[in-house]
């Protein structure tokens, strides 16, 4: 061997060697790497493991307080017409069917109507669903049979209406379902369609990544997700949407974590709640829980196929999808999620062809809410601060049941916005609708745009009363009653008073004098002159203490033109007087809210209904008589000739220089309280009765009114008195006034 090739030998050996140590060391760097790699992934898992198992188990859903309007009472005798049921039902979604299947649903059957109600937490409990007819006979209902009972019961109710969420600033908006609460149908669809192993897998299926693929293509688009129903929950849980490999490992890693952690009905109730299906303007709707009502109005239990795989097929993309924006793109991945529902047998084909055929048949956006009311809203907003201070609670399932009337606030935003649109632009309006009996606001509307959620006048402008001011001080009088009685003399006749703004000389509003006139006709025709007489004899201190009485309670500094209504009260200050004038004497503070409960339905807040008497059954009688007559023949006899056979009590208010129109009047169960006027407090040209009776009027032509009936207290008689004296007078006397009187024991006067 040469000496070259010697040198060429040892040189490969060294090479060899050079080689070999180069590979042991990349093998050992390798292995080094990996178990550094491993370690920190162990590490990082440790890490992930803890922090999600903590989050997920201390997860707590943002549940944006629900408020609902008051649940409809159904009893025999109610004032209560067919057409006004069927209102409620259409307004709760409830469809009219030929025959009942389940609950949601309700037939007619001449002047009866059968209903499957649905089972329903109320204020006071959770109801089953339960099946009742209800027949009526003369606007009323006449009785109540209770299928399950078989026979007649006292009562029976519908389950309230969800009329808002109050949202967080965090926007997200949802309703809570537990699983088991979800019908069978609806679990099987979701799982068919976006993650059939879910029950098998250990949250990440490479399996459903190649099915998925494979599906896809035989459709030509998408219809199946590759990612797990746990990979979609950790991603909407505890991700962001953005698309790039680390979130992806992170999803996997997390879905593994969920699933070793925890079972796969948690998994599942918790995407439930979670996924995200649309967006209601700011707020993000998610699950499916709400999910179904924000589409279809109801709840998941009483959707049909099209329905519910309308709501599956939104799992995929709740913008891209959306039904309202893009029929024709949603309609087509419903009918596929329906085919395949079909393929694997979930759906028959009968079924299948009657589902694709259907429309979408989405509701309105906000329908879902079913009361567009923000001053009602605004007055249950207020109450909330002084029995829920701390705001953060508002976000954890609370139920806020309120007074709000369906039928009433949409009959007073109807007759806001018919009138207003026959009379100037400028003109606003207020209306306070209340259960005066119960002591609670039925509807609110604050301005003539009745959803514009703005300035409320029902609650926030102080404007000047005018004549609505009267009864007040007319009860201070009919409460003495060995001073006073609806036959005492009043002198009508020209009066000029000093005041330290000079001479004030008030008229009557036809700048006529009568003379002499009982107190009934001074004040059913609403007289100015004598009612300053009167206001003179009592004093200003008696109608500031009447005021107080009844309900107000600021303090007024009052000048003698107070005695006509220069005094500046809200349309709610004005419905608490009349609350407590309407309800015999008895005076309750106005609520919104009856009741709050919890997460799991304990009751946090309830309201007690404290009633006092506050002016004697007997006087407020007689005040009742005299605004009976205002209704009649006085300042407000339109309504006779509106609604014959009908009582009515009321009164008619108009502000100096006519700047202001107020009518407040009562039936039987509903005190109304409207002011009319312009926002620069400029001249209207309306009086009481031209302006605010007319939306008096208007509202109880949409909702029928139970005419007014007052049983006549024991302490109240017939008394006969003279027309020239007004003193009561014998038996025998002639040019008496027949007049219901408070029984006194003063002697009778001799006859004039």
């Amino acid at each position: 061997m040469t000496d070259k090739t010697k040198t060429t030998s040892r040189t490969k050996k060294k090479a060899t060697a050079k080689t070999s140590g180069f590979g042991r060391y990349l093998l050992w760097l390798s292995i080094k790497l990996s178990l550094a790699v491993m370690l920190a992934l162990g590490i990082y898992l440790i890490y992930l493991d803890s922090k999600i198992t903590q989050l997920f188990s201390n997860h707590q859903y943002e549940v944006p307080a629900q408020v609902y309007a008051r649940s409809l009472e159904l009893k025999p005798g109610k004032n209560l017409t067919q057409g006004q049921l069927l209102k409620e039902l259409e307004l709760l979604q409830y469809r009219k069917v030929d025959k009942l299947t389940g609950p949601g649903q309700y037939q007619t059957k001449g002047g009866q109507v059968i209903i499957y109600r649905r089972s329903a937490q109320f204020a006071d409990g959770f109801d089953e669903q339960e099946v009742f007819t209800v027949s009526f006979g003369a606007g009323r209902v006449a009785s109540i049979y209770d299928h399950q009972l078989k026979k007649t019961v006292n009562k029976a109710r519908l389950e309230p209406q969800l009329i808002h969420h109050l949202v967080s600033k965090q926007q997200e908006d949802r309703e809570l379902v537990s699983l088991q609460d979800v019908p069978e149908k609806i679990k099987d669809a979701l799982l068919t369609v976006e993650d059939r192993d879910f029950y098998q897998h250990h949250g990440v299926s490479l399996w459903s990544v190649l099915r998925a693929f494979w599906v896809n293509l035989q459709a030509g688009r998408t219809v199946q997700g590759g990612s797990t129903l746990t990979q979609q929950l950790a991603k909407n849980m505890y991700l962001t949407e953005d698309k790039t490999l680390i979130r992806k490992v992170n999803e996997a890693l997390i879905a593994l974590i969920l699933d070793y952690r925890y079972s796969k009905d948690e998994i599942l109730e918790a995407y439930l709640n979670e996924i995200f299906v649309g967006q209601f303007h700011n707020n993000a709707v998610h699950g499916f829980g709400l999910g179904s009502k924000f589409y279809f109005g109801k709840p998941l239990n009483e959707l049909r196929p099209a329905e519910y795989a309308l709501l599956i097929a939104l799992v995929k993309g709740p913008s891209y999808y959306d039904p309202r924006r893009f029929g024709a793109r949603a309609k087509d991945r419903r009918d596929l999620v329906l085919r395949v529902l079909r393929d694997e047998q979930l759906l028959s084909a009968a079924d299948y062809q009657a589902a694709v055929e259907q429309p979408l048949a989405v509701i309105p956006m906000g329908q879902h809410l079913k009361a567009k009311a923000p001053a009602y809203l605004d007055a249950v907003k207020r109450e909330l601060k002084s029995i829920i201070p701390e705001q953060d609670r508002l976000q954890s399932g609370l139920k806020i049941y309120t007074y709000m009337d369906p039928q009433a606030q949409l009959a007073a935003e109807e007759a806001v916005r018919q009138r207003l649109s026959a009379l100037s632009d400028k003109l606003e309006a207020a209306m306070v609708v209340t259960d005066y009996q119960a002591g609670s606001y039925k509807a609110i509307v604050g301005g003539r745009d009745v959803h514009f959620a703005g300035y409320n006048r029902a609650l926030d402008a102080r404007r000047q009363i005018g004549s609505i001011v009267k009864p007040v001080l007319y009860l201070q009088a009919l409460s003495r009653p060995a001073e006073f009685s609806l036959a005492t003399v009043l002198d009508d006749s020209p009066i000029s008073l000093r005041t330290s703004q000079g001479p004030w000389v008030p008229k009557n509003f036809d700048k006529k004098f009568r003379g002499n006139v009982t107190l009934l006709q001074s004040l059913s025709e609403s007289l100015n002159v004598p009612t300053v007489r009167l206001g003179l004899m009592l004093g200003l201190p008696a109608l500031k203490s009447g005021m107080q009485q009844l309900g107000l309670q600021r303090d007024l500094t009052l000048q003698p033109s107070a005695f006509l209504g220069a005094i500046e009260l809200t349309p709610a200050e004005v419905a608490q007087l009349y609350q407590t004038i309407a309800n015999k004497g008895k005076y309750q503070q106005l609520a919104a809210i009856e009741a709050i409960t919890g997460p799991q339905s304990q009751t946090i807040y309830q309201r007690r209904n404290i009633v006092q008497q506050r002016i004697t059954e007997e006087a407020d009688y007689l005040l009742q008589y005299a605004m009976q007559q205002a209704a009649r023949s006085g300042t407000a006899k339109s309504l006779a000739t509106q609604f014959p056979g009908i009582r009515f009590a009321g009164k008619t208010g108009t502000s100096s220089d006519h700047r202001d129109s107020w009518f407040t009047g009562f039936d039987h169960e509903t005190s109304v309280t409207i002011w009319l006027g312009r926002d620069d407090n400029k001249a209207i040209g309306l009086t009481g009765g031209s302006g605010a009776l007319t939306l008096f009027a208007q509202y109880f032509r949409q909702t029928p009114p139970n005419s007014l009936f007052r049983a006549v207290p024991v302490d109240v008689t017939l008394g006969r008195f003279s027309v020239f004296s007004g003193q009561e007078v014998e038996d025998y006397c002639d040019n008496a006034l027949i007049l219901p009187k408070i029984i006194t024991r003063l002697p009778l006067s001799d006859c004039d």
